[in-house]
């Protein structure tokens, strides 16, 4: 007899006479049982054989004793995801060996959970809960689950449930910390546990109530008024609370769909819906009845791992954007059962640094099992450089191979920049090159959890200092700091991309251009207008060399300064419209900004700086970044960077064979380079003296030798 007949028959035999429902035949939240005999045939693939051994090795861990000085949720974590992992393999194998031990990790489970000492234990209670509530699914659709153990199982699971969410939830000032404040990963966490637990238990009597706090968190956080996802795949948190909040979402998602209808009725309370800006369009209206339209089915849900996958550094992980240190996502296989355009497969079979992940803020190796296509797309996206406005990211890069020339400009505004783990860093630029990360973002070093990340203020990134100010400093909580960068006048092509970020501070308007020349270096030129009086203005740079923590070297040169890795170096070149730049290091203080930084939670470190600064009301500044390969030759080796006499209110650069030119309003309209001269009407010029090559910006037109060229004028 099958665990199917026998659960039909035991439903069959209850008395309940013509008006019992239809038995539920389990599982019915990660998988459907009807789903069995797809899966199966899937196992004798290259990938599915790599995924199952990966459950497989779960499965094979011990159990950890939990403390008697508190409920612990990483030890429960654990257990949780080992007993899921056996209650797969006895499902899916109809392994009874694998059943056993599943129902042995319910031993080491138990609801003291007010033990707890963790004050942000909402967001670590997936791995336990999810864990031990799909072993009790998958469990019920096997032969050896007996009664009690369920009725056991459904006691301890219910009770930590309630005791969840009447903390996190229905206690106000609890909920508004940790929850209201951020509209983050917090509530999606949140949310999620509390609601698959919710639906694997639809009888308890709080169930109900469970759920419809669960689905109307994420109904609004992943919808348009939730100002979290941006039109166009944007998360306003950066990359790596994305995916610590996604992690969560997938498994709930599923579940839904799993053990759901579309035309469910599900009840607004409105109880974490908040009157201040970017939210104060909610709508909520409480006690209101709504159906739930699952992100599952929707675009956006897709865009926004597409989103992640756009920004990610060559080899693999995720830059350290806002709040974030180096992360690969956890789930993009998954999301392609249902949505194109996440690159999830791509993703995943190209990542050097978190290769066939499937853990990560919750362990989804049997949904990769389940739902990942045996036989996947892996082809690059069909674009390498991308410009997203509303998420505020501009991403140039040469192609899509782990050695590929990268660089993110930051030009965040409205909801992308209003979120507790934004950093005030718009115009801020990132910058990676032949399998090494050289120009950097400082990451997530945050020593006092009661304050921000020291690196979150602008003083840390890659951006212009005003007698060294920089955007408005981050607050506490909902008191963002910074200011709205805009991304605007965007160009794509092979040998020239562009992209400028907009934003005014320190009493005057900056306007940071990017151009990405032939794929191979970088032109990053700032005009200003505006201005307060004769400041000190400093065009800052931080590399990721040249320190005991880092490796490689670094080197202050007269007009910039050079770091170098193993497999890739930069130079970078500093001029300005208003004359002469000093060149040199600001005062270090050890773990503070602008010299620390931390990728890993277990190893903050410190890098070298430069500043290059200017006296005037309001200079510009032309920039050369040129990547090259250590031991590089040809079109890999280290590019040859000379500056130009542009004369009053100007200054060039002379790069290889190519020209970058940027004039100020009362800058000469014509420049001799060696035996060439150029004339143009445009404020930034990029030539190359020997094929033509042109791009103006705030001009039409520009000659090389009394020849018009025909030129790229960005919009």
């Amino acid at each position: 007899m099958t665990p199917t007949t026998l659960i039909l028959l035991l439903a069959c035999n209850r008395g309940d006479g013509d008006t019992a429902e239809p038995p539920v035949v389990h599982p019915t939240l990660m998988v459907r049982h009807e789903m069995k005999d797809d899966i199966l045939a899937k196992l004798d693939s290259e990938r599915h054989q790599v995924l199952l051994q990966q459950v497989r090795d779960r499965a094979a861990e011990d159990y950890r004793e939990t403390s008697l000085e508190g409920w612990d949720s990483g030890t429960h974590g654990h257990n949780g995801k080992v007993a899921q992992a056996n209650a797969f393999l006895a499902w899916l194998l109809d392994d009874e060996v694998a059943a056993a031990k599943a129902l042995e990790g319910f031993t080491f489970l138990d609801d003291d959970w007010h033990d707890n000492d963790n004050w942000d234990i909402n967001i670590r209670m997936a791995y336990p809960m999810m864990g031990y509530t799909n072993a009790h699914d998958l469990l019920l659709g096997t032969a050896w689950y007996p009664a009690a153990d369920q009725e056991r199982s459904e006691q301890l699971l219910t009770s930590l449930n309630e005791q969840f969410y009447d903390t996190y939830v229905a206690d106000d000032t609890m909920r508004q910390i940790t929850l209201g404040f951020s509209q983050n990963n917090h509530p999606i966490r949140t949310a999620s546990t509390i609601g698959y637990v919710a639906l694997a238990f639809r009888g308890h009597p709080d169930a109900q109530e469970w759920l419809d706090f669960a689905i109307e968190e994420n109904a609004y956080l992943w919808g348009p008024e939730g100002h979290y996802l941006q039109p166009d795949g944007g998360i306003s948190e950066g990359p790596l609370y994305y995916h610590f909040g996604l992690s969560a979402a997938i498994p709930f998602f599923i579940a839904v769909e799993n053990s759901t209808q579309p035309d469910d009725l599900y009840t607004k309370s409105c109880i974490n819906r908040q009157d201040v800006d970017p939210w104060l369009d909610h709508g909520c209206v409480p006690d209101e009845q709504f159906t739930f339209d699952n992100p599952l089915d929707d675009p956006r849900f897709g865009d926004a791992y597409g989103w992640s996958v756009s920004i990610r550094l060559p080899w693999g992980p995720r830059p350290p954007l806002a709040d974030a240190r180096f992360d690969s996502g956890n789930g993009g296989p998954i999301l392609e059962h249902w949505l194109e355009g996440t690159y999830g497969s791509f993703d995943w079979a190209t990542n050097i640094d978190d290769p066939e992940k499937t853990s990560g803020g919750m362990e989804l190796g049997p949904w990769y099992v389940a739902y990942a296509d045996a036989e996947p797309d892996v082809s690059e996206p069909p674009f390498t450089t991308r410009f997203m406005p509303q998420a505020g990211n501009a991403v140039f890069r040469s192609d899509w191979s782990s050695d590929a020339i990268w660089l993110l400009l930051v030009a965040e505004n409205g909801d992308a920049r209003k979120t507790l783990h934004d950093h005030a860093d718009g115009t801020s630029f990132t910058l990676a090159a032949y399998g090494d990360y050289l120009l950097l973002d400082p990451g997530y070093y945050k020593p006092n959890e009661l304050d921000n990340a020291v690196t979150a203020q602008g003083d840390a990134h890659n951006l212009l200092l005003i007698d060294g100010q920089g955007p408005p400093k981050k607050g506490l909580l909902q008191d963002f700091g910074d200011t709205d960068t805009f991304l605007e006048n965007t160009y794509d092509s092979r040998q020239l991309a562009y992209a400028e970020a907009h934003t005014a501070y320190e009493g005057t308007d900056i306007e940071r251009s990017v151009v990405f020349v032939r794929e191979r270096w970088f032109v990053v030129a700032d005009r200003l207008s505006g201005g307060d009086g004769d400041r000190a203005h400093t065009f800052r740079t931080s590399g990721w060399a040249g320190t005991e923590e880092t490796g490689g070297s670094f080197e202050l040169t007269e007009d910039g300064a050079r770091w170098e890795k193993t497999s890739g170096g930069v130079t970078v070149h500093v001029a300005s419209t208003d004359g002469d730049v000093s060149m040199g290091e600001p005062e270090r203080t050890d773990w503070d900004r602008p010299h620390v930084h931390e990728y890993d939670s277990s190893a903050p470190g410190h890098h070298r700086v430069i500043d290059a600064t200017v006296s005037g009301v309001a200079p510009g500044f032309l920039s050369v970044l040129a990547p090259y390969r250590v031991g590089g030759t040809g079109d890999e080796a280290e590019l040859a960077v000379s500056s130009i006499d542009a004369g009053e209110d100007a200054a060039a650069w002379l790069v290889g064979s190519d020209v970058v030119w940027l004039r100020g309003s009362s800058a000469s309209s014509s420049l001799t380079v060696g035996e060439h001269t150029l004339a143009t009407d445009g404020e930034l010029v990029v030539v190359g003296l020997e094929d033509g090559l042109a791009l103006v910006a705030r001009g039409s037109a520009v000659t090389l030798d009394g020849a018009a060229l025909q030129v790229v004028e960005p919009d």
